[in-house]
């Protein structure tokens, strides 16, 4: 029995095309040769059957099998061998035949080669004998990052050559800009090394790669682009901050910002998917660079102008919700928000309309999907960051913009709680725009999420941290509207009037979010009071660790409650005394007889106090007068609720 029935009966398995082959086939042969003997390309075998001389086994493009490797063959066994061999003595013979000779040992002692030495051949043979792409898998270090800058430089002096002498003939260069492509691309290795980029802006190549960002051939200006971006990512220079500075510093000094900014005008037009990647880069490279470097946002604008407005132009185009569109919104958010200048440049460029005509079409519908969701929460990031300036204010209230975000907060879409935000901003330090709020109806919505309306619902679709915001959020714009509005006009009556509807609702709601909070910034002394790490908190530290977990809410409560108790009302001071005795756990026997001044000074004596902390931490970042104006303020309140020292009384009436 021949060797394939003897395979065939040993094994139940399918046979492989190799068992099934004849002698030609087993030997290599091209069987549909015409007898040339020509050895065959490719052998299929599903499985390894053994080495086979001249071939090496894999998985390719044929499928699995037996590959010719024609570098081993060369200039070894000449064809004409290999078919005697096989007509001599068959499958075995053949693969005799095959096998080259070996060559004879030198005489002498055995050569040590040094580990490196070894290390590298070995990679050498792992990819083939290629000693590019051994090259570009090996640990990259000073050394081979030099070599590897001055092939990039090398290639890039001859396509520049190329063009200059042969401009009208691109046949001619061509060659050189793909080689280019290969160098610029063979750098992209150096994203793995951050700790190099010092020694890579010392060699002097972020001024070419910039250079190539103006390139003629707009295929190598998306590769620089491509560069760049996975240079600065941020996983790329998370484990070597100093290297990311220096390149970021590097790109700045050439230029780099001017050079970006003109290849988002160069492939604005997104008119093929290239282009549309190419802007996608560019706005990946800003936002990288403002994440490495705080001054970047700014230094940005200074040196591209017209940046701002790109992106505004290009959030507010009808296009649909792309990648490029939520990069954009994403980018102009981070612009805004860590640059005062740039917020000022928003309002300068009519910024604060366009960013209310791109959130305008939410009003009545939720966004799309999960990208138009991302981007319209980019875009009130933007708009909230923008209203923090005061002229901004002003023309966020000449845009109508209070009734955009009332007419939103009245749908109860989504967008519900970025508009109560984007109202809690413009409100902030601004009279006119409470003033407005009060004149086109806006108390009835504020005070519908004061008392917690539709709060069950948006804890079930958005969870319990969009509750407390808005819950936050409402508390600070009833703060804002007793801060601003004049005392004893028809206004601040209309806002007074509130806490006395509905059997003073209002008023429990106040008593109650003011025993929450007060109940959080006690769970947070006691944790600070039983800290064990040995970490040093000054006064200051203390302070802002309250705030952070619910002080700073609490003490806008306490100014409403001062306010309102400081109308007079008997309605109201009687809800809210009997209110603070009921969170207070009763203690009302004790009182019994008492005066009232004395019942007031008894059971408000906790409000007094947080109006006490918060009076002594108003700091001056608007100025001293504002500083002194808001301390008087609160001064007065202290007053009416029963405190206040005699320094303190003396400086209230100066202020009036």
């Amino acid at each position: 029995m021949g060797r394939v029935g003897a395979l065939t009966e040993m094994s139940k398995r399918p046979r492989s095309d190799y068992e099934t082959g004849d002698d030609a086939t087993r030997a290599g042969l091209d069987p549909k040769s015409d007898g040339g003997g020509l050895l065959a390309e490719y052998i299929p075998c599903r499985t390894f059957q053994g080495s086979r001389p001249g071939y090496y086994f894999k998985l390719d493009a044929k499928g699995p099998g037996y590959y010719l490797d024609k570098r081993a063959r060369s200039g070894r066994t000449s064809h004409a061998a290999a078919i005697g061999a096989v007509a001599a003595d068959g499958a075995a013979a053949s693969d005799a035949a095959l096998m080259p000779p070996p060559k004879p040992r030198a005489p002498g002692p055995a050569v040590q080669l040094d580990p490196d030495e070894l290390l590298a051949r070995a990679e050498r043979e792992a990819f083939g004998g290629d000693e590019r792409l051994a090259e570009q898998n090996a640990t990259l270090d000073e050394k081979g990052l030099r070599r590897m800058v001055l092939a990039f430089e090398r290639r890039y002096a001859a396509n520049q050559t190329a063009r200059l002498k042969h401009a009208d003939e691109p046949d001619k260069f061509v060659d050189s800009e793909v080689d280019l492509d290969e160098e610029i691309k063979r750098l992209g290795t150096l994203a793995g090394y951050p700790e190099l980029y010092p020694e890579f802006c010392r060699l002097n190549a972020v001024p070419s790669i910039l250079a190539l960002l103006s390139h003629d051939n707009p295929d190598i200006a998306c590769d620089a682009l491509v560069l760049l971006n996975e240079l600065t990512d941020a996983d790329a220079v998370e484990s070597s901050e100093e290297g990311g500075a220096a390149l970021v510093a590097s790109v700045k000094e050439n230029s780099g910002y001017e050079l970006i900014y003109e290849c988002l005008e160069r492939f604005g037009g997104e008119a093929s998917p290239e282009d549309q990647a190419a802007i996608g880069n560019a706005l990946g490279i800003v936002e990288n660079c403002a994440d490495i470097d705080v001054d970047a946002a700014a230094d940005f604008c200074a040196a591209a102008p017209k940046l701002l407005k790109w992106l505004l132009k290009r959030i507010g185009s009808k296009k649909p919700t792309d990648n490029n569109k939520l990069a954009a919104a994403e980018v102009l958010a981070i612009l805004v928000q860590t640059s005062d200048e740039n917020k000022k440049r928003v309002g300068e460029l009519g910024g604060i309309d366009a960013l209310l005509r791109a959130v305008a079409p939410f009003k009545g519908k939720d966004p799309a999907d999960e990208g138009e969701r991302e981007v319209l929460e980019n875009i009130f990031d933007a708009l909230v960051a923008s209203t923090m300036e005061t002229d901004n204010k002003r023309a966020f209230v000449e845009n109508e913009g209070l009734e955009l975000m009332l007419m939103m907060m009245k749908s109860k879409r989504s967008c519900r709680t970025s508009a109560i935000k984007c109202v809690d901003y413009a409100l902030t330090r601004c009279p006119a725009a409470c003033e407005r709020f009060v004149d086109i109806l806006g108390l009835k919505t504020a005070f519908s999420v004061f008392m917690g309306k539709g709060f069950e619902k948006l804890r079930k679709s958005a969870g319990l941290e969009a509750v407390q915001e808005e819950e936050e959020r409402a508390v600070s714009v009833v703060s804002s509207l007793f801060l601003h509005l004049a005392k004893g006009s028809e206004r601040y009556n209309r806002l007074c009037a509130k806490f006395v509807e509905d059997e003073h609702a209002k008023c429990d709601r106040l008593a109650e979010l003011w025993a929450k909070y007060s109940n959080r910034v006690k769970a947070v002394d006691a944790r600070l009071e039983t800290r064990t790490d040995d970490i040093e908190l000054t006064p200051d530290d203390l302070y802002v660790e309250r705030l952070g977990g619910g002080l700073y809410t609490l003490e806008l409560l306490s100014l409403i409650f001062a306010s309102v108790f400081a109308t007079g009302h008997a309605g109201i001071r009687q809800r809210l005394l009997l209110q603070m005795e009921l969170h207070a756990g009763g203690g009302g026997d004790d009182e019994a007889g008492a005066d009232a001044e004395r019942v007031i000074w008894s059971r408000l004596r906790s409000v007094r106090n947080i109006l006490e902390t918060h009076a002594e931490n108003i700091g001056g970042a608007d100025g001293e007068e504002e500083r002194v104006r808001r301390r008087a303020h609160v001064v007065k309140l202290l007053v009416a609720i029963g405190g206040g020292r005699p320094e303190g009384e003396e400086e209230a009436k100066a202020a009036e």
